[in-house]
């Protein structure tokens, strides 16, 4: 035997011996794990514009997020800074007041203020100015949104309770509070968890604040003195409350969780009347065998050729459509997410929407 095999064979035996050694050893360690440290990007749960090339996006790991729309040679919002609730809980509301001054929830018995100094376009770090106390039976701030009264800005907080905060902005561009509402429903919830969170605020006429809760009531306040001004649940045979609400002109969009093939997920009322008259109903899912379709988010916009509404479900998916003749029309479905449904939000001017879950993507209005 030549000795060039011989090594070969010895080459080969000690191979053999190597691997016998290593699975001898290998059996006697511990098994090994590997665990990620945590995520990188948490669901999202509330977002706001504050100019029309910056929003931002608060999510359930108690940070925010700031992001601006992408400038040329650049792809996706960009995000300019990140901060942390001193709470340390999940971000439920985020409203902003102007370019300068953002409003936050923090945790069960305040919001948090953020501020800025300088333009917008000078991009200049919000910090943490001014911390609003409330009494926490009202709990969590699940919405917001700003408007004015007499020249002067008002915050309006949806909570846990069902209770509904008017703030007031002082000359010093602080906040307090004003007057508070309970609009929890006195009929049994729509829910069987008798929940009462105050999930969706919008804006009629400049004149009324119009309330979604999860115990199914959809509630006008009079924006100058708080008063109940009407009254309407949504859906008499609802098993699932309100997500949140949306409103452009006289036309009112109700998001909510369908339970069961019959039931829907998105409504449309005509406030014309001055009081919510069922106009439509549509159930957005390609999966008709599930036993609920949750729709997470929706919004109104003015396109082209009339009223327009994006809404996200729970499938992951982004539906787009309009208003025609008072009646739903869907135009056309997106893939937004691998799954769970996004927080949608148009931008001022209404030219771009906003669609985070985990990532985020931006959307031209056409």
């Amino acid at each position: 035997m030549s000795g060039n095999k011989i090594g070969k064979r010895i080459v080969g035996v000690l191979s053999i011996l190597i691997a016998a050694a290593s699975a001898a050893l290998a059996d006697d360690l511990p098994a090994q794990t590997i665990k990620p440290a945590g995520t990188t990007v948490l669901f999202a749960q509330t977002m706001d514009w504050f100019d029309p090339t910056h929003f931002v996006v608060g999510r359930w790991d108690g940070t925010l997020s700031l992001f601006r729309t992408p400038k040329a040679g650049e792809w996706g919002p960009m995000v300019t800074q990140a901060m942390a609730l001193p709470s340390g809980q999940g971000v439920e509301m985020v409203a902003a007041v102007d370019g300068s001054t953002i409003v936050s929830s923090d945790g069960r018995e305040s919001l948090a203020v953020w501020r800025r100094d300088g333009a917008a376009d000078a991009e200049q770090d919000f910090e943490l100015v001014a911390n609003l106390p409330y009494d926490p039976t009202y709990g969590p701030a699940n919405s917001g949104l700003i408007t004015e009264v007499d020249g002067a800005k008002l915050l309006v907080t949806g909570h846990e309770s069902g209770a509904v905060i008017y703030w007031q902005q002082g000359p010093d561009g602080g906040f307090s509070i004003l007057r508070h509402i309970n609009v929890a429903s006195p009929n049994a919830p729509s829910n069987p968890w008798q929940l009462h969170n105050v999930r969706g605020l919008a804006l009629w006429n400049d004149t009324t604040v119009v309330t979604g809760s999860e115990d199914g009531d959809l509630v006008g306040l009079s924006v100058r003195d708080g008063s109940e001004l009407f009254r309407v649940r949504y859906n008499e045979k609802a098993q699932r409350g309100i997500n949140n609400i949306s409103v452009l002109g006289n036309w009112l969009l109700v998001v909510n969780c369908a339970v069961g093939s019959a039931d829907k997920n998105l409504w449309l009322f005509d406030l014309s009347s001055g009081t919510p008259v069922l106009s439509d109903a549509e159930n957005l899912a390609l999966d008709l065998s599930r036993s609920q379709v949750f729709n997470f988010d929706a919004d109104l916009v003015a396109g082209a050729d009339g009223p327009m509404f994006f809404s996200s479900t729970e499938e992951g998916l982004l539906w787009v459509g309009g208003i025609e003749g008072g009646q739903l029309i869907v135009t056309g479905i997106t893939k937004s997410s691998p799954e769970g449904g996004s927080v949608v939000d148009v931008a001022p001017g209404g030219n771009l929407v906003a669609v985070a879950t985990y990532a985020l993507r931006l959307f031209e209005v056409r």
